[in-house]
Parts: C-alpha cells; sequence; structure tokens
C-alpha cells in the first residue's frame, strides 16, 4: 500500500511539473504577429513621400522605457497619396502574444510634389506619431493595424514653408 501511494504522489508531482512547464513555454515563447499599415485620404497634392525610419509598439502594463518592441520595417518611404484606396505595410513583425497600448511612428523625412511638378520639403515640428489605441496579438495569429492619414488636414503652409503635422482619420484593429 505504501508503494502504491507513493507512485500516485509521484505522477500527481509529474503531472503538476508538466503542465507548469507547458505553461511557462506557452507564456514564453507564445507569438503572434502585428501588423502596420497606412493609408491616406485625398488632397491637391500629386505625391507626397514620407520617409519613416521606426515603428515601436507597448507592452500593456510593462514601464515606459522597458515596454518598447521595434518592428521590423517593410517601407520606408511611402507616397501616402498612392494610398487612397488601398493599405501599404508599413511594419510587420512576430512579437510576444498580449495586450499592447500604443503604437510611435517615427517620421524622419516628407517631401511633397506639387501638381505642376515642382517639389519642397516640409517641415516635421514632431517627427513622431503617437497613437494610443490598445490591441490584442492573439497566439499563432495577426493583428493588423491600419492607420489612416488626413492629408488635407496634415500639411499646412505657415510664413512661407510647407509643414506636416499628422492628423490622423480612422485607426482600425483587425
Amino acid at each position: 500500500m505504501d508503494v502504491q501511494r507513493r507512485r500516485v504522489v509521484l505522477a500527481v508531482v509529474v503531472g503538476v511539473a508538466l503542465v507548469l512547464a507547458g505553461s511557462a513555454y506557452l507564456t514564453v515563447f507564445a507569438m503572434g504577429t502585428v501588423v502596420v499599415l497606412v493609408r491616406d485620404a485625398p488632397t491637391d497634392w500629386a505625391h507626397v513621400n514620407v520617409t519613416f525610419s521606426e515603428v515601436r509598439i507597448h507592452r500593456a502594463n510593462a514601464a515606459e522605457e522597458d515596454g518598447w518592441i521595434a518592428l521590423t520595417m517593410a517601407a520606408t518611404t511611402v507616397d501616402l497619396l498612392n494610398l487612397q484606396d488601398v493599405a501599404e505595410v508599413l511594419a510587420i513583425d512576430r512579437v510576444p502574444t498580449g495586450r499592447y497600448t500604443q503604437v510611435r511612428i517615427v517620421v524622419a523625412f516628407v517631401e511633397g510634389v506639387f501638381a505642376n511638378g515642382g517639389t519642397t520639403s516640409l517641415r516635421i515640428p514632431d517627427g513622431t506619431i503617437k497613437i494610443v489605441t490598445p490591441f490584442d496579438v492573439p497566439f499563432a495569429d495577426t493583428a493588423s493595424l491600419t492607420i489612416d492619414f488626413d492629408l488635407s488636414q496634415s500639411i499646412h503652409e505657415a510664413n512661407g514653408e510647407w509643414v506636416f503635422r499628422p492628423v490622423l482619420g480612422s485607426i482600425v484593429v483587425s
């Protein structure tokens, strides 16, 4: 009887250890994919070429400085006017599953092309687009964020120079 009891206890201990190990594996190695896409609303410009240098997302409940994950850029320069009816992948990467609360997109340079073909550089007052839209990255699946720029509201002339201050339309999480 004592040997049988030991076998049962040993089996229970081994079973619990396997469950805990499996749970730890899923917690540490569970990955999903996040895709960040950009699109635009119409404007009077012929081209608005925006050069992005970084896309980062922030994990929920993580410290401000420690919770950021830089995503792999799929495109760096995008003509936002080509995206009126379609979206283009800006960044895509595999990240740990879970909840994310912020997206930061760094704009490095903006060049506008007028309808007559002339070009101009646009000043960027704050080179970081800050988006606070929570989303979840599911296990072995994809979370897509489509960010719609409203160029008709984003470009202004001030004191003889053109300024690009991004105004975002809808942000769709799917």
